[in-house]
């Protein structure tokens, strides 16, 4: 073997083996919000590989085979490794920098041996280490097991160690060079009492530019705040509908809500109406346990978003367009905790009904959407992507944007450019903010500027994790520093924020399924509709008065309750793309 080869070798094994560190010291911080388990979740692992497999024989990560020892050899080699991990994490929990080479030392034979994963699960499972892991994490250790291959696969490919796949940007490139671009054009940005720029039509034409969609003149949005209202439309537009249903959703639930969104849809089926669902394909399996099935009996075609090449991506993007004419879009998925209909969870979200010549946008999302992903797995039914020929519906410019894994962060650059634009006041409000740099910089110079600046984000109570908790909260001493209000939603998991929206100078919005996180911008299919409707933002931004009113203010950034974790650096540090 060559050196070359040799030092390849041992930069992605440390690689792995930092990751694996990073997953059993923080019980993988039930990174998917202590979601409900699903079955032979290791079976899966097994079968689909431990990393990302394609059909191009370089970019293939494999760990090696397992070594020809006799089984009761293999346990005790296993039980071996596990007692030693143990031993070197409950004796330096905090201080975990100290036991970074001897764990490297102990993984990297047991990844040599090919025997990583039974470990790994072997020490999350050991209940000695029980008292060391997050209160709330409900990852099983198969679980992570599943997990921890799509992100260390994920993290491997992107960090440019598989031969023949090149890196992604690094953050610091990424920031610079999106910052540049907002921060460029014909206008610089104005201070607290000067006319908002987002009323300026120079300016929101390089808006339109960075968010890659063009405002389509005419459109009408009314916000669908809650359960109730978003589901009660969405409920209405499919009875009605005459030509087409088509959905996409990140999680579609088998509880009461999952199964009456799907009777609409057999119904409409069965009336001979095109109808078509899209969902990712790792939730399909974790939440559906048979509505799926039951719509697909019934002639739906489901496609389960995942591509070959990349089977980290992930597809989050939730919208509701019927006969091309009206879309429901936002945050809520299709479950109880979205709709209120049944059930002790109400959590607070916001969805938006689009009408007018903007549905042109909302139209060829969905084709280009469904159209990869029926290509690559050979369905034959296709989307079209017609041109709207409707009549306009309102007055108002309205965009609908998106992010697609691997190409530029569409809605991000649509928000940095409305902050940039702000003179008066923004209000963000979204579930998981883990600080994007490029955020952070331009709320920062926000309030330089005089700008008020008001976030509601989730608190400890209603994420119910302390890693993730700890990463959120974190997020935000240095803005309360500089004097942005930062309100947490309390009262528990039942009540968790899960909305997804900004408002600017009352009179700019936008409202969608991104999750300001670094995983949304790397991996994740977003979507989002950005518009200049001032009834609806100032719907949005009186809904947003009554949510902080109810909402605890963090003045001091001791008021966050950032939890300790020790972790909390390495997890940063090795993990940030995954957060």
């Amino acid at each position: 073997m060559s050196r070359n080869a040799v030092n390849h070798d041992l930069k992605l094994t440390k690689t792995i083996l930092f990751f694996s560190i990073t997953l059993f010291l923080a019980c993988f911080a039930d990174l998917t919000w202590g979601q409900a388990s699903y079955e032979s979740l290791l079976g899966q692992l097994r079968g689909s590989g431990s990393f990302d497999m394609s059909a191009v024989p370089d970019r293939a990560v494999q760990a090696p085979a397992a070594s020809a020892l006799a089984p009761d050899d293999k346990t005790a080699l296993i039980a071996g490794f596990r007692e030693r991990l143990i031993g070197q994490v409950s004796s330096n929990w905090h201080h975990p920098s100290r036991i970074d080479d001897a764990i490297v030392k102990e993984l990297g034979e047991a990844w040599s041996q090919g025997i990583l994963e039974p470990v790994i699960v072997g020490v999350l499972s050991d209940p000695r280490l029980a008292r060391f892991f997050p209160e709330g994490a409900k990852m099983s250790p198969e679980e992570a097991a599943r997990m921890f291959s799509l992100y260390v696969g994920a993290e491997l490919e992107s960090n440019g160690h598989v031969p023949g796949v090149a890196p992604i940007e690094g953050w610091d490139a990424m920031t610079d060079r999106h910052l540049a671009m907002v921060r460029s054009g014909a206008y610089e940005p104005r201070r607290r009492g000067q006319p908002s720029l987002l009323r300026e039509p120079g300016f929101m034409a390089e808006l339109a530019a960075l968010q890659g969609t063009p405002f389509s003149e005419g459109s009408r949005i009314t916000p669908l705040i809650e359960g109730a209202a978003s589901f009660g439309k969405r409920a209405e537009l499919i009875r009605a509908a005459k030509k087409s249903v088509f959905l996409t959703t990140w999680a579609f639930y088998d509880d009461e809500t999952g199964h009456h969104t799907a009777d609409l849809l057999i119904e409409k089926k069965r009336q001979g109406l095109d109808v078509r669902l899209m969902i990712d394909k790792d939730t399909a399996g974790l939440y559906d346990k048979g509505v799926l099935a039951k719509m697909e009996r019934a002639g739906i075609p489901v496609l389960r978003y995942q591509p070959a090449a990349k089977n980290y991506y992930e597809f989050h993007s939730k919208i509701l367009i019927t006969d091309g004419r009206y879309a429901v879009l936002g945050g809520m998925n299709i479950g109880n905790v979205y709709s209120h209909m049944a059930g002790s969870g109400r959590w607070r979200d916001v969805d938006v009904l689009v009408q007018g010549p903007v549905m042109r946008d909302a139209l060829r999302f969905f084709a280009q959407a469904w159209n990869a992903q029926a290509a690559a797995d050979g369905v034959a039914v296709r989307a079209d992507a017609a041109a709207y020929d409707g009549d306009a519906a309102g007055s108002a410019p309205a965009a609908i944007v998106w992010n697609a894994p691997g190409e530029e962060p569409y809605i991000l650059l649509s928000m940095l450019k409305a902050v940039y634009g702000a003179t008066e006041r923004i209000n963000i409000e979204n579930a998981i903010i883990v600080m994007l740099p490029a955020m952070h910089q331009a709320l920062m110079d926000a309030r330089a500027r005089g700008v008020e600046v008001n976030i509601l984000s989730n608190s400890l109570e209603t994420i119910g994790d302390k890693m993730m908790g700890a990463m959120i909260l974190g997020s935000f001493p240095e803005l309360i520093r500089a004097g942005a209000n930062v309100y947490l939603k309390e009262g528990g998991l039942d009540t968790r924020l899960h909305s997804k929206t900004m408002t600017v100078d009352g009179v700019y919005g936008s409202v969608g399924s991104f999750n300001l996180q670094p995983r949304s911008i790397r991996y994740v299919m977003e979507v989002a509709a950005n518009f200049s409707d001032r009834a609806a933002v100032a719907e949005l931004d009186a809904s947003f008065g009554r949510a902080i009113a109810k909402a605890k203010r963090a003045r001091k950034a001791r008021d966050l309750d950032i939890p300790y974790m020790p972790v909390k650096d390495l997890v940063h540090r090795l993990m940030f793309n995954q957060l």
